[in-house]
């Protein structure tokens, strides 16, 4: 059975509403008794005409026509009549069993009515013309559940139940759609499908349902960005590894060639490939560890007024060579950091030297620090082309590149940035990148400040 779940919720919904009309039902029929059931409610009030005709039938035809006229109203297995005198002599020659008389005694002496032996006795007094006496009574017996009740109450009950197995199977399927389209989505990705979603565009359902599709599809999201990812990574190396390993065997071959007087010049090329190739593959390496939380440190608090003004101190070296200037706004309060010392500041130097590279000649960074509500955020603006909007949030994924002004042009690894928000997420902070006006990059590192008194090492460098 495909719908599963659907007829889980359809059938016991069913059950239960079917079982409320049948009790509904029997209640409604039993409220009405043993008393004064209502199906006898009609026989009641028939009876007093009925006990005339029959009185006035014996008087004028005899008791044949009197029998005639019982056996003509009287019901198979459901009513019997007889008429009795003054005397108790049953006029119609009928049997009457003793547990009938003692019955139709018991009516006499209450309000009319008795039960015996499965049925009830109703019981009326009639008087005739010549004001003789005599005793009319019936035996009745319970009909049908059906025939007992009111045919407005038996309507109702099937229109309410006609109502609510529609009711039932309505909300059973709004209750597995959704649950539905979770699996075959689930099934699409197992696939290879890391485009199926199992949300519905536009849905403005709002239960507990949808929030675990909507999580789903935010898990297939961030899955299939995980697998884009680790594919531009892998090819991001693979085409990385491959250019310097590529200059390396031209050297080589060269060098075979060549004559000795350039062998040196040569093998110097070949030492420089391989300190960029081992660089690289480091950086391969550090992302990989970032990526997976195998870099743990053994936290320690240090000055983070100490670390920026460090890596600012050293980032103006390199600036200097394309004449970018540097503004470091000072003056904010002593923050005291729990985490690795080096991580961070290396952290710090890989934004200034991004920023450094495409500011450009002439360009101007701006570095500052606002404290507030116990969490440090530092940023880094730059005055360069910036990054078009949609890229942003991929800026700090491995390997990745954008092909503007930031361009492919630029000899750069790609993992800058990556190995930054790694080490952030380490001290259990975020880094997240914005555009400026007119132009320029901001990239803003966010981290946690603890109240660990920092520990100055000697001879460090203070902040003037």
């Amino acid at each position: 059975m495909k719908s599963r779940l659907f007829w889980k919720i359809f059938i016991p919904f069913w059950v239960l509403q079917t079982s409320i009309m049948l009790f509904l039902a029997f209640w409604v029929h039993a409220s009405f008794g043993p008393e004064h059931p209502w199906w006898l409610q009609p026989e009641r009030r028939a009876m007093p005409i009925l006990g005339h005709y029959a009185t006035w039938r014996y008087n004028t035809r005899g008791f044949e026509e009197l029998l005639e006229l019982f056996h003509a109203i009287s019901l198979d297995q459901r009513s019997v009549y007889w008429l009795f005198d003054s005397e108790g002599n049953e006029l119609s020659h009928s049997k009457v069993p003793d547990e009938a008389k003692k019955a139709i005694q018991r009516a006499l002496e209450g309000d009319g009515i008795a039960h015996a032996g499965g049925g009830t006795y109703v019981v009326t007094r009639v008087v005739d013309t010549f004001n003789r006496h005599y005793v009319f009574a019936g035996k009745f017996y319970a009909p049908p559940l059906l025939r007992s009740l009111p045919g407005g109450v038996v309507v109702a009950i099937l229109f309410s139940s006609l109502l609510t197995s529609l009711l039932c199977a309505v909300l059973a399927q709004y209750l597995t759609r959704p649950i539905l389209r979770l699996r075959d989505a689930a099934h699409a990705i197992a696939h290879g499908d890391l485009s199926a979603r199992a949300g519905v565009e536009g849905s403005r359902r709002k239960d507990e349902i949808t929030d675990l599709v909507r999580d789903f599809d935010a898990m297939a999201g961030e899955i299939a960005s995980l697998v884009e990812s680790n594919r531009r990574m892998l090819i991001g190396a693979s085409h990385d590894l491959r250019s310097p390993i590529s200059r390396i065997r031209v050297a080589l071959s060269l060098a075979a060639s060549a004559p000795e007087e350039e062998h040196r010049e040569l093998l110097g090329r070949v030492e420089t490939e391989l300190l960029r190739l081992n660089e690289l593959i480091g950086q391969i390496l550090t992302v990989a560890r970032l990526e997976s939380g195998q870099i743990k440190h053994a936290a320690s608090p240090f000055s983070l007024n100490q670390v920026i003004a460090e890596a600012v101190d050293d980032a103006r070296f390199e600036a200097g060579q394309y004449n970018v200037e540097i503004a470091y706004q000072e003056g904010w309060p002593e923050v005291t950091l729990m985490g690795e010392e080096s991580t961070l500041r290396s952290a710090v130097e890989n934004v200034l030297r991004n920023a450094i590279f495409y500011s450009g000649a002439d360009g101007r960074i701006e570095v500052s620090v606002t404290v507030r509500d116990g969490r440090a955020t530092i940023s880094v603006r730059d005055n360069g082309p910036g990054v078009p909007e949609e890229a942003l949030p991929k800026l700090f994924q491995p390997f990745y590149r954008v092909d503007d002004a930031r361009g492919l042009s630029t000899g750069g690894s790609g993992l800058g940035l990556s190995i930054v928000s790694g080490a952030i997420r380490v001290h259990h902070g975020s880094v997240s990148a914005r555009n400026v006006k007119p132009h320029g990059l901001e990239v803003l590192l966010e981290l946690p400040v603890s109240a660990a008194p920092a520990h100055p090492r000697s001879g460090s460098h203070q902040p003037a």
